[in-house]
């Protein structure tokens, strides 16, 4: 069943003052768990807020051969919204307090965009495997130059350098 669109999210989440700032790039798998995990351990020791944020793709709207990919991009999005609602919930009583953000690629601001406003400290990310290079995450380069510290954690919550 598809939801309503929500509307465009361009504000920066909110800003904790003199507190830490940490920013959990969540995906679904055990790296993105991992990491989800790493970012609760900093939000309880260190008094840090923390903010979740998943990317949900969308497929170019058009003319092609077959269905819209309106019914699919509307399927991936309830998805991913429903895996951020889980992060949620595994993050237990921090959760609570915890800000969350979906943000629909093409329709919001890149997540490296949204990063920079957020002026964040601290931002995790859930590591990729590469065919014949070591894991990283798409997004790292980019992210990096936000001036926040980048961290990838792997699967067994490792972290790993930045390559």
């Amino acid at each position: 069943m598809a939801t309503a669109a929500a509307p465009p999210s361009t504000s920066p989440p909110g800003r904790g003052f003199g507190r830490r700032r940490v920013l959990v790039v969540f995906e679904s798998g055990p790296a993105g768990v991992a990491a989800l995990d790493c970012a609760r351990e900093l939000a309880e020791y260190e008094q840090a807020t923390l903010t979740v944020v998943s990317v949900a793709p969308q497929e170019p709207l058009g003319m092609r051969c077959g269905g819209s990919p309106s019914d699919y991009n509307c399927a991936v999005r309830d998805a991913v919204a429903h895996e951020l609602e889980q992060a949620r919930a595994r993050l237990g009583e921090i959760g609570a307090h915890a800000a969350c953000e979906l943000l629909v690629e093409g329709r919001d601001l890149p997540l490296e965009d949204w990063c920079a406003m957020g002026t964040f400290d601290t931002i995790l990310l859930p590591a990729h495997r590469r065919p014949l290079r070591a894991p990283s995450h798409p997004a790292a380069v980019a992210l990096k130059r936000t001036g926040a510290e980048v961290r990838i954690i792997d699967r067994r919550g490792r972290e790993l350098t930045l390559t």
